[in-house]
C-alpha cells in the first residue's frame, strides 16, 4: 500500500522575513526614541544644574550650546540681547559655522539689521517663531520683516527670553542643512532654556548689583577708615599744638627773668619739636647785633652756635629781609651763596656745609620783624614740607606773641607806679571838668528850653503864638478827620478901644491892658483849650471837644461878661469890651486858614453888629 505524504503549510520566508525587519526597526525607532529622550533629560537637568552654578552668562551660554548641540541642530547659535534704555539689539553670543557670517556680531549697524530681521520680530511680538524659506518670503510679502536673512539658512527657530511682562532679547538657532526641521519640542526645549536664561541674567544681575554695592560700600568704608585715620593723626598733632600754644601762652603770666623764661620756652620747644636742630634769634637795634636765648642741636652737630654775633649777612638776616617763612634745601643755600646773597661780609657757619633742609619763620615783635625761629636737619631721611612750614610759622607767631608780652609786662610794671600818679591827676582834673561841663550843660539845656519856649510863645502875655497855635488847630482837625462824631470851636476875639488905650496912655499901658486881657481870658477857657494870641488885639481860643455850639456859646457870654469890667490903667478906670467871631468845626473841615477865615468873618458880623458881642460863623451853602 503506498501512502502520499503530506507537506506542512508554512508562511513564506521572505514575507517573515519582511515582518521580523519591521519589527525590528520599529524596535530600533523606540529605542532611537527612548535614548534622545534620556539625552533631552540629562540635557534638561544639567541645563537646570549649570544655570544654578553659574555666575558668567558668557560661560553659561558656551555651556548650553554645547549641551544643545547633542540633541538638535544647534552649530548656528546665537543670543540677542535688548537694551531697555536704547532699545538696541546687540549678538551678545554668536557662533556659527559658516566662516562669512562670524564677523556679523562686529558691525557697526547690527542693531538695525536685526531689527529688520527675524530677530526683531521675535522681540518686538515676544512670540516664538519657526520659520523655513517659504515662510520667510510670506512674512516679507506681508512686510512683517525685511530681507536681511542670509540666503543660504534653510530653517529658524527663534525663541523669546521673557522675565515678566519683559522682552530681553532672543535665543536663534539655524541650520543651512535641508531636510533639518525642529519639532514641537525643539521648541518646547528652546522655551525652556529661554526660561533659565532669563533667570541666570537676573540672579546675576542681582549679584553683579550686590558685588557692586558691596564694592561701593567696602570702598566707601575704606574712605571712612582713612578719614578716620587722618583725622586722628591730625587730632593727635592739633592736641599736642594746641598744648604747646597753651604752654607759650602760659609764660606771659608767668612772673619770670629772660633767663627762666628762654629755658621754659626751650623745654617746651623741644617736647613738640623733638630732639631736632631749632634755635630763636633775637635782634638788638642798640648793640646792632643778634643773640640767640635759645638753641637746640643733636648730638651730630659739634660746632656750637654763638650766644650772640654782629648783625651782618646772614641766612638769619636773609630771612629777616625776606620778611617771610622760607623753607630752603641744600641747593637752595649753595645758590644764595654762589648769589652772593648771603655770607658774604661773615665767614660762613659751618653748620651751613652739612645742612639738608632749613626751614624759618619770622617773629613779629611790636609790629616789626625782630627775630627768627628756625629749624634744620643734616638726615636725607627727613623731608620737611609746606604744611610743616605753615605750623612753623604758627607757632612763631605764638612764640612772638609771647616775647612781646613779656617785654610789655616788664615796661608795665615799670611804669605802673607813674601810670598810678598820672591817673590820680587825671582822675581829679576830670572831676572838676565833670562838674564844669554838667554845669554848662545844664546851662545849655535850659537856654535851649527857653528858646523852644520863645519860639511858640507870645514875648508879652507868655500865650501861644500863632505857629504853635496853628500847629494845634491842625491836631485838632486830624483828631475830627479820624474821629467824625467829635466836634471843636474856634473862638477869634479883637478887644475894642486898644487903639485908644495905645494913643492916649501910651503903649505901656497898653501892654498892661493885653496883659490884664490874657489873664481874664486865662479864667474863661477850659483846661484842655489852647488860648493864643495872633498879634496887636487879637486873640484865639481852641475849644477842644465840645458837646454842642453852646458850649461854645457859654464860654464867649463868660469872657464876654469878664471884659467888661473896668480897666486900672494910669490909675483911672477905662472900660473895654470884644467882639467874638467863632466857628464851628464838621466833618468838611479840612484847612486851618479857612477854618480861621471864617472865624475871622463872624467876628467882623459881631463888630458890624454894634460890638461887645460875638456871632457864629453860618456857611452861605
Amino acid at each position: 500500500m503506498e501512502f502520499d505524504v503530506i507537506e506542512p503549510q508554512l508562511p513564506e520566508q521572505e514575507h517573515l522575513d519582511g515582518r521580523l525587519e519591521k519589527r525590528i526597526q520599529r524596535l530600533k525607532g523606540i529605542l532611537h526614541t527612548y535614548k534622545h529622550a534620556k539625552i533631552a533629560r540629562d540635557v534638561l537637568i544639567e541645563i537646570s544644574n549649570l544655570s544654578e552654578r553659574t555666575s558668567s552668562l558668557q560661560d553659561f551660554y558656551k555651556e548650553v550650546h554645547l549641551l544643545l548641540k547633542k540633541i538638535i541642530a544647534a552649530d548656528n547659535f546665537y543670543v540677542a540681547s535688548l537694551c531697555p534704555l536704547t532699545e538696541d539689539i546687540e549678538l551678545i553670543f554668536f557662533i556659527d559655522e559658516e566662516k562669512p557670517n562670524r564677523d556679523l556680531i562686529k558691525l557697526e549697524n547690527i542693531s538695525e539689521l536685526l531689527k529688520l530681521g527675524l530677530t526683531g520680530y521675535v522681540i518686538r511680538t515676544g512670540q516664538t517663531l519657526l520659520c523655513d524659506r517659504a515662510k520667510f518670503k510670506e512674512m516679507i510679502a506681508a512686510n512683517e520683516v525685511k530681507q536681511v536673512m542670509d540666503p543660504l539658512v534653510n530653517v529658524w527657530l527663534g525663541t523669546p527670553i521673557i522675565r515678566g511682562e519683559q522682552v530681553l532679547g532672543a535665543l536663534v538657532v539655524q541650520s543651512y542643512q535641508q531636510g533639518v526641521t525642529y519639532s514641537d519640542s525643539d521648541i518646547e526645549l528652546m522655551k525652556f532654556i529661554c526660561q533659565h536664561i532669563a533667570g541666570v541674567s537676573e540672579r546675576i544681575e542681582h549679584q553683579h548689583s550686590m558685588e557692586q554695592a558691596i564694592t561701593i560700600r567696602t570702598n566707601e568704608l575704606i574712605h571712612t577708615h582713612n578719614e578716620l585715620k587722618q583725622e586722628i593723626t591730625e587730632r593727635i598733632q592739633a592736641e599736642k599744638l594746641h598744648k604747646t600754644l597753651f604752654e607759650i601762652a602760659s609764660l606771659c603770666h608767668d612772673d619770670l627773668d629772660d633767663e627762666h623764661f628762654y629755658q621754659k620756652l626751650s623745654k617746651i620747644l623741644k617736647q613738640f619739636l623733638g630732639d631736632g636742630n631749632c634755635y630763636i634769634s633775637l635782634y638788638d637795634p642798640e648793640n646792632h647785633s643778634l643773640f640767640f636765648p635759645f638753641c637746640a642741636q643733636d648730638d651730630k652737630n659739634k660746632q656750637v652756635m654763638p650766644k650772640q654775633r654782629p648783625f651782618s649777612d646772614g641766612l638769619t638776616e636773609y630771612l629777616m629781609k625776606c620778611e617771610q617763612a622760607l623753607l630752603l634745601d641744600k641747593s637752595d643755600l649753595s645758590h644764595l651763596v654762589e648769589d652772593k646773597q648771603i655770607y658774604q661780609n661773615m665767614d660762613c657757619c659751618p653748620i651751613i656745609l652739612d645742612i639738608s633742609q632749613w626751614m624759618a619763620a619770622p617773629l613779629y615783635i611790636d609790629n616789626q620783624i625782630n627775630g627768627v625761629l628756625a629749624l634744620y636737619h643734616s638726615n636725607p631721611d627727613i623731608e620737611y614740607h609746606e604744611s610743616n612750614l605753615e605750623l612753623l610759622n604758627f607757632v612763631a607767631q605764638q612764640i612772638a606773641i609771647a616775647i612781646e608780652r613779656k617785654r610789655a609786662a616788664g615796661i608795665m610794671q615799670q611804669n605802673y607806679q607813674n601810670l598810678e600818679r598820672e591817673v590820680k591827676r587825671r582822675t581829679s582834673e576830670l572831676a572838676k571838668a565833670n562838674r564844669e561841663l554838667k554845669k554848662e550843660i545844664t546851662l545849655r539845656r535850659k537856654m535851649e528850653l527857653q528858646l523852644i519856649y520863645d519860639a511858640n510863645h507870645d514875648p508879652l502875655t507868655g500865650l501861644p503864638n500863632r505857629a504853635m497855635f496853628m500847629e494845634r488847630l491842625e491836631q485838632a482837625i486830624s483828631h475830627i478827620q479820624r474821629h467824625p462824631e467829635r466836634q471843636f470851636a474856634l473862638m477869634f476875639i479883637d478887644l475894642d478901644k486898644f487903639k485908644r488905650v495905645n494913643d492916649t496912655l501910651g503903649h505901656i499901658e497898653g501892654d498892661r491892658f493885653l496883659i490884664e486881657t490874657s489873664d481874664r481870658l486865662k479864667m474863661c477857657v477850659r483846661q484842655n483849650d489852647t488860648l493864643g494870641r495872633l498879634g496887636g488885639d487879637e486873640f484865639v481860643v481852641l475849644l477842644d471837644s465840645i458837646q454842642s455850639p453852646l458850649d461854645a456859646i457859654e464860654i464867649a457870654d463868660r469872657i464876654l461878661q469878664l471884659l467888661s469890667n473896668p480897666y486900672m490903667l494910669s490909675g483911672k478906670k477905662f472900660y473895654s469890651s470884644a467882639s467874638i467871631g467863632i466857628a464851628i468845626s464838621s466833618t468838611e473841615t479840612e484847612e486851618t486858614e479857612k477854618l480861621l477865615r471864617s472865624a475871622d468873618h463872624a467876628m467882623y458880623q459881631a463888630k458890624a453888629k454894634g460890638r461887645g458881642r460875638y456871632e457864629i460863623y453860618q456857611s452861605p451853602h
